[in-house]
Order: C-alpha cells, then structure tokens, then sequence
C-alpha cells in the first residue's frame, strides 16, 4: 500500500456526475475539470497557478476509459483501471491520415507515482488521451502501435492533465471505470453503463479513506 493518502490527492473529473459522490465528503479534494483534453489542461492550470489554492501532493483524473480490443473483456469488465503512462495519439495519425509535427511531445510517464490502491479490482495499462472517441475498429496498422506500447485505455481528458500535471511537477495518475469496449458501439455502451459504474468507483475511493 502507498502512503499517499486520499486526502492527499486532487481528483478531477471530466463532469460533475463523475464526481457528484465524492463531493459529499469534505474530506476529498475534487476538480470539474471539463470535457475533453483543451477544456482540461486550461482549467487545471488555471487551478494551480492561483497562489490561494491547495496544491495536491499528486493529481488523478478520475472517470471513465475505453478499453482497446487488444485486452479481452474478461480482463477487464466490472473492474476499474489505473494508469501512470500517457500517449497522444490520434487514431488517424496512427493511419498516417494526418500529419502532425515531430517535435509534438506523445508521451509522458509518472514513474515514481504510487498509488493507494490495490486488489483485483484493478487493472493497469497505459493511456491514450486522444482528443475525440473512437467510433470505429482499429485498422492493422493502428493497433499493432496501440498494443506495441500497451496502451489499453482511451479517455479524452487524460493527456491534457498529464502534461499539465507534468508542467508543475505534480506525481498524476488516473482510475477510470472502465466503460465500454472502444469502437463503433462504444459510446452507445457508455451511455448505458457509465452510472453505475461511476458510482461504484466513487464509493471505492471513498472506501479507502
């Protein structure tokens, strides 16, 4: 077990039904931090750079993740998944649809996180926070890169924390409910799922306190 605690860490959620549960504990940091990767690292460097608000020893996004087709549902369904390492990339630019500038920065890793968490019930692999959500399968060619760097989550708002996360010097992490799998049924299978599955992760978190 870490000894990070919960009340050491800021939680920030894509929206307030991710975080509705823990906002009843006075003793859990939470942060709306918006939809999508911009709206996210806007809003958490916002937060941070105000000299009046309590820093967090480490910073998780908290919410809900696809999972890739690579990992079989048995591995991961009705479990919650955590991630250190987070990618950017866009799954036409994997096609070689788009272009994007090598200088761009694709990856950061917290290495040194610890987190307060442990059990079966979770799984861990690494993220790609692309900017939209996946509403096809994965050609060959983007899914044998997707694997190769064991990227089995997508979340739209993980990257965009992390970098900021990563500006400040701030250990971040995610712990998703893990949702749907990616592809084309994937947000009709959201939309059915995310409740619950939020509100179990919510009373896990606070089960830890």
């Amino acid at each position: 077990m870490s000894n990070l605690n919960i009340q050491d860490i800021l939680f920030c959620a894509a929206f307030s039904g991710e975080i509705d549960k823990l906002k009843s504990d006075p003793r859990i940091k939470v942060f709306e931090a918006g939809i999508g990767e911009l709206e996210a690292a806007i809003n958490l460097q916002k937060y941070l750079s105000d000299p009046n608000t309590w820093k967090p020893k480490a910073i998780f996004g908290l919410g809900s993740a696809g999972v890739y087709s690579w990992i079989p549902r048995k591995d991961w369904e009705g479990k919650f998944g955590i991630s250190k390492v987070f990618a950017n990339y866009q799954i036409a630019f994997l096609d070689k649809k788009i272009r994007l500038p090598e200088t761009m920065t694709f990856r950061y890793e917290f290495p040194e996180l610890n987190f307060p968490f442990e059990g079966n019930d979770f799984v861990e692999s690494a993220t790609n926070g692309t900017g939209s959500v996946t509403l096809e399968d994965l050609s060959p060619r983007a899914l044998e890169r997707i694997k190769g760097e064991a990227l089995g989550f997508e979340n739209m708002e993980a990257f965009g924390l992390a970098k900021v996360a990563h500006l400040f010097q701030i250990p971040f992490g995610t712990i998703f409910a893990l949702t749907n799998k990616v592809g084309p049924k994937g947000s009709e299978e959201w939309k059915q799922s995310w409740r619950k599955h939020s509100d179990r992760l919510q009373e896990k978190i606070i089960s830890y306190l």
